[in-house]
């Protein structure tokens, strides 16, 4: 299986055979061993430039001498804040004033230092004000450095809001290798998770008709398999899997990018763990990390898809893995995506089922809701997870 170079992606614009002009706005994609370096070469775009560096108290400290180094050789005046937390941020109206509130009026570049929610909060406030960002990405934790969405809490849900994608992108291996195991965990639950993305879309193109481009699920596909056939040797911090797995998550977001929404990476398995997470929340404490979360999603998913595929034509091109199978390999990093570690509560899985399909896309769920046959595979699920 080829490898394929992720930095190829950058300022794409390909006339697909499915009909359709894919671009990719993101200018620079950089890889690597020791690839913070050549933040200084994108940098030279914006020198002199008002640049506003953010990051949290555990991400800042891992780059931040290196970068403000790099910022002063090109004459950028910069303004930085630290978000201070015990736990990981969520991305909510509150943390997005936060930023916006700290952040100068002439800014003309963000950079941000850090993983999932950093990353989508530069995105947003980007957005928004019409400014570019960079990340530097600080863990190979989830799939939306390179994405043009960014999911928010809000209005008592979790929303997938389309906004833009990074002016640039930096995957520095030395860096992401010394992600907690919660992250690189969390990595591979989002990574496993596009499987029962890439079948949702097939299932949606059969039953409504729905585009799908059979290259951007191919690159897709091919990311994740290459990715996954390393995860035994994530645990040894490696830095070839570390870097695959960095690879698999940026193309991934790259392919959200592509297609325009967040088909390509996100099925059934995600609607139920945005609908998790907007519960736990609620509850109060900390939320999971959404990887760990997707990881249980894509567990519960394909158990799912392999109990209705007895009485269903489910088969499609892109195989599933046995439900026991991404539990090993999400076992294997610990214990950070088990139904108990997470909270989920057998009422709580039970009443995700019917709440999964609210942002409108067809997955299996849909299919099994249409049929009249959510409620029995919702509780035999249920009930397999919680025995009684």
């Amino acid at each position: 299986m080829d490898k394929i170079d992720v930095s190829g992606f950058a300022n794409l614009h390909l006339e697909c055979g499915c009909g359709r002009t894919h671009t990719v706005g993101i200018k620079r994609i950089i890889t690597g061993a020791g690839s913070l370096s050549d933040l200084s070469e994108v940098l030279e775009e914006f020198r002199g430039a008002g640049v506003f560096l953010v990051g949290d108290n555990h991400t800042m400290p891992m780059a931040e001498e290196p970068v403000r180094s790099m910022l002063a050789e090109t004459g950028c005046r910069v303004t930085a804040h630290t978000f201070v937390s015990d736990t990981h941020l969520i991305l909510d109206e509150e943390l997005i004033g936060a930023m916006l509130v700290r952040m100068p009026s002439d800014t003309g570049l963000i950079v941000a230092i850090g993983s999932g929610t950093l990353n989508d909060l530069s995105r947003v406030i980007a957005a928004r004000c019409g400014i570019p960002h960079v990340i530097i990405a600080t863990a190979p934790s989830m799939d939306g450095y390179a994405s043009s969405v960014s999911p928010v809490v809000m209005d008592g849900g979790k929303v997938s809001v389309p906004l833009c994608t990074p002016h640039a992108i930096i995957t520095d291996v030395d860096l992401m290798k010394t992600a907690p195991d919660e992250m690189l965990s969390a990595g591979v639950g989002d990574i496993l998770g596009k499987y029962v993305a890439l079948n949702d879309w097939q299932l949606a193109r059969r039953d409504t008709g729905e585009y799908f481009c059979p290259h951007i699920a191919d690159l897709v596909l091919s990311a994740v398999d290459h990715c996954v056939a390393g995860i035994p040797r994530i645990g040894s911090r490696d830095p070839a899997v570390i870097q695959d797995m960095a690879d698999a998550l940026v193309l991934s977001g790259v392919a959200i990018a592509m297609h325009g929404l967040s088909r390509p990476a996100s099925g059934c398995e995600h609607q139920l763990a945005h609908h998790w997470e907007v519960e736990l929340l609620k509850a109060g404490g900390d939320s999971p990390l959404h990887g760990n979360l997707v990881g249980l999603g894509t567990e519960v998913a394909c158990r799912l898809y392999q109990l209705a595929g007895e009485e269903y034509d489910l088969r499609f091109p892109c195989p599933l893995p046995a439900p026991g199978d991404i539990a090993a390999h999400m076992r294997s990093l610990g214990t950070f995506s088990t139904i108990g570690t997470l909270g989920v509560t057998r009422e709580l899985l039970y009443e995700s089922f019917f709440h999964a399909t609210s942002n409108g896309r067809y997955t299996l769920i849909s299919f099994l809701e249409n049929n009249g046959r959510l409620q029995e595979f919702a509780k035999r699920i249920t009930d397999e997870f919680f025995p009684l």
